[in-house]
């Protein structure tokens, strides 16, 4: 059977859709055991940066509906499952497991090729299985860790790896690499237990109360900052790492260059370093056939404002991998492509 639409990924992105699929031939995959897999480890430290505004003084569900940052387009609403305006992670994977109630979805079925047909078929293999589809929609949001090109970046711990206890840090000088809420959400677990934190990156901070994009550095997760300008040993550090070596006798020493002081190179100590440097899309499950163009150095695939891959016709995107529609302007031709604004499957003119 060859289906209208074949979603991979169970997250807020793919139920949304399969939820307004139901006239069409659909199933939706998904490699984990539930619904909202992603969010069953991350954040590591279990606080969503998404508010959850139960009381707003109106009747008004519309209106309710812009502070509830949770909820799906579906009569359950998460103001229900939390009345905590930053909730815990795993409230939103109790929410997503009711919402998938009743959808077609196949769970622990990871997808592990993708091809497309002469005919514009794709043929999506899950181990031995094999789904046929018409489109794809790709729901899996940003699921790999983006590693820069550091030499010695390999010798570090990771995001998605590190322990979140503190007490595995007392009294240790740590470098986190990274500026994002990632990064600030593991320098304020550490505070009360580190000797020193150091967090480093080389752009300057995009807090989201100046720039307006709830993407950047969230109040939150931004108390860190605190203990940095109140000089409590802590600092935030513009400029590029060149190198990560082990020292000997344990820790790590750093090649740092500073991008805004007469010191320019200076070599840094750690006991610990952490690399909380954002998500990527994974585009390795696309054979030769259908590899989607990449943009934003490979982080995300290229998309027109449908949100179909500038090159691979009847592939979509849905969720966080859409940022790239609007952070990277389409080509022409991908523009002409596009047709009619409508989403998927509008025919093209």
């Amino acid at each position: 059977m060859t289906l209208d639409y074949l979603i991979i990924g169970a997250g807020p992105a793919g139920l949304q859709l399969a939820s307004l699929l139901a006239d069409t031939s659909y199933l939706v995959l998904e490699a984990g055991p539930g619904a909202g897999t992603f969010f069953r480890t991350y954040p590591r430290h279990r606080q969503l940066i998404s508010i959850n505004k139960v009381w707003t003084g109106s009747q008004d569900p519309e209106f309710n509906l812009r502070s509830d940052w949770n909820s799906l387009l579906h009569e359950l609403r998460f103001t229900r499952y939390s009345d905590r305006y930053f909730p815990h992670a795993d409230d939103l994977v109790r929410y997503l497991q009711d919402v998938a109630e009743g959808l077609p979805i196949r769970y622990d079925t990871r997808v592990t090729q993708i091809s497309r047909r002469d005919d514009g078929v794709f043929v999506v293999a899950a181990g031995d299985e094999q789904f046929q589809a018409r489109r794809v929609i790709m729901a899996t949001g940003v699921s790999r860790m983006h590693i820069p090109a550091i030499p010695g970046i390999e010798l570090v711990e990771r995001y998605d790896t590190v322990s979140v206890d503190p007490a595995d840090f007392v009294n240790q000088r740590v470098l986190i690499i990274g500026k994002g809420n990632s990064a600030f959400e593991t320098a304020e677990a550490l505070v009360a237990a580190a000797a020193v934190i150091h967090v480093a990156g080389p752009h300057s901070i995009k807090l989201a109360w100046q720039s307006h994009y709830v993407g950047h550095l969230r109040a939150v997760n931004n108390n860190f900052l605190d203990t940095y300008q109140l000089k409590s040993q802590n600092a935030v550090l513009d400029g590029t790492i060149e190198n990560i070596a082990r020292r000997d006798g344990g820790g790590f020493r750093v090649d740092f260059r500073y991008a805004r002081t007469v010191e320019k190179l200076r070599v840094l100590e750690y006991d610990r370093v952490i690399a909380c440097t954002g998500f990527a899309f994974d585009a390795s499950i696309f054979d030769q056939t259908c590899r989607p163009d990449l943009v934003i150095n490979d982080r995300f695939p290229s998309q027109t404002s449908a949100y179909e891959s500038v090159n691979v016709p009847g592939l979509y995107f849905a969720g966080t991998i859409t940022a790239a529609a609007w952070l990277e302007p389409a080509s022409p031709a991908a523009a002409d492509r596009c047709g009619p604004p409508g989403g998927l499957g509008m025919p093209r003119e």
